[in-house]
């Protein structure tokens, strides 16, 4: 691929990842965790669990893109190594679920931070506000977005570094246990809860693989999506483990149990009501990065099924932005703003999500199997475990969260098959 100057380079992939993956779940988990964790190991292993299977999942996904390098992430791979009907169900589970729902919930999550720094703001007008700007932002080029998304994530990482090291230097009011009890401990990694809490976490971890939706925006693809990922999830693992050490330590259980804005209930402990309204404000622009990310990546789906299906192609993009796809995610983010049962869509549509990165993941084994004599620039170490690590936790995970959410894991699992099965009667009338 020729040096476009729209093109960007490592720094700007990494930064889309990282952003695309520090958002609202690790500002919003730990709460619901502690209604059936109750130490520091178990909470602490599930988060690095969490960033060991996302590393898992970057190093096949890093290998699959070197061999199918073009735009649209699951949509492209799944359609390329299985069929049509998968991309299109992975497309479109994307564009509603992976991208546009999360836009909105970051985006509330921006305003709930704005509005525990400023009451009289309304969440809901400061979530469009920050989806219209970031879209603005994304609409000039990808060299633009690639510029905003560097300063913007740079901010945030500043942010996190910062409350991580203040926690620790400031006296905490945290009263969880901290000592590893083997028995207890171990135990409860086995149970439907720790299965449904892991569902969260990897839900917070998503993102890891940003870098391949737009794959034809970058410089040298191979080599940039292979340290992006990698990197990016590394980076963000460590972040992650260490800001949820910091609420831990922060704040007592019986203040953060069962609670959403669990950085403003630690930042209320450390530095008092009023401090911590600043420290609120700034989380809140810390989650623009965020948002500016999914507005970044997720048009870069629809604009590639635009380019493969005629039904939609006008989400193909002209230029090097696809402003339509563009357009479509932002007003189905505002809808979804102003709408309600945000959370009750994501646990729905996340077992679909999963469903399509463990099909990409298995399909690196099968184009192992299938395709041996291709050069692998990118080769997944310790093959196969890291596959069979993913895949082993992936199943573990969903069989566990059916099992005490029966209701909601069929709906996801409906949701997918329904978006398979469509791209049948889309494909009869395209050849009428």
């Amino acid at each position: 691929m020729s040096n476009q100057p729209s093109q960007a380079g490592v720094f700007a992939a990494t930064a889309l990842v990282v952003a695309s993956m520090i958002g609202v779940g690790v500002f919003t988990s730990l709460g619901f965790q502690l209604v059936d964790l109750n130490s520091a190991p178990q909470i602490l292993f599930l988060w690095a669990l969490g960033g060991l299977l996302a590393l898992c999942g970057a190093f096949c996904y890093a290998e699959v893109a070197t061999l199918l390098p073009k735009s649209g992430g699951e949509y492209h791979f799944l359609r390329s190594i299985y069929h049509p009907s998968l991309g299109f169900m992975a497309g479109m589970l994307s564009a509603f679920a992976g991208f546009a729902a999360p836009t909105a919930i970051t985006a509330l999550a921006f305003g709930e931070y704005l509005h525990s720094a400023e009451p009289w703001i309304r969440v809901d007008l400061a979530a469009a506000a920050v989806i219209l700007v970031g879209s603005a932002a994304h609409s000039v080029s990808t060299r633009t977005s690639a510029r905003v998304q560097v300063v913007a994530t740079g901010l945030k990482l500043i942010l996190i570094v910062t409350f991580i090291a203040t926690a620790w230097m400031l006296p905490g009011e945290g009263d969880i246990r901290w000592q590893l009890d083997w028995k207890q401990d171990s135990a409860a990694v086995v149970t439907a809860a720790f299965a449904v809490s892991l569902l969260y976490v990897t839900y917070a971890y998503t993102g890891w693989n940003a870098a391949v939706y737009g794959l034809e925006d970058w410089v040298d693809p191979q080599h940039t999506v292979r340290k992006a990922l990698l990197w990016g999830t590394l980076l963000v693992g460590v972040l992650y483990v260490g800001l949820n050490a910091s609420f831990l330590r922060a704040a007592p259980v019986a203040a953060l149990r069962g609670q959403e804005a669990v950085g403003h209930i630690a930042a209320v402990s450390l530095f008092g009501e009023q401090a911590a309204r600043g420290v609120s404000a700034l989380f809140a622009i810390g989650l623009f990065a965020s948002a500016s990310a999914l507005l970044w990546a997720g048009p870069r789906v629809l604009g590639a099924m635009g380019k493969n299906m005629g039904s939609l192609s006008f989400f193909a993009p002209r230029r090097d932005v696809p402003h339509l796809a563009l357009l479509f995610q932002t007003s189905v983010a505002l809808v979804l703003v102003f709408g309600s049962g945000l959370r009750k869509l994501m646990e729905a549509t996340q077992i679909g999500l999963t469903l399509s990165t463990s099909l990409v993941v298995a399909g690196c084994m099968i184009l192992r199997y299938r395709s041996p004599e291709l050069p692998r620039p990118v080769k997944v170490p310790l093959y196969p475990l890291p596959p069979l690590l993913f895949l082993a936790m992936a199943g573990f995970v969903i069989v566990y969260s059916a099992k005490k959410h029966p209701d909601t894991t069929l709906t996801g699992a409906g949701v997918a098959l329904f978006f398979a099965l469509i791209w049948f009667p889309l494909k009869l009338l395209r050849r009428k």
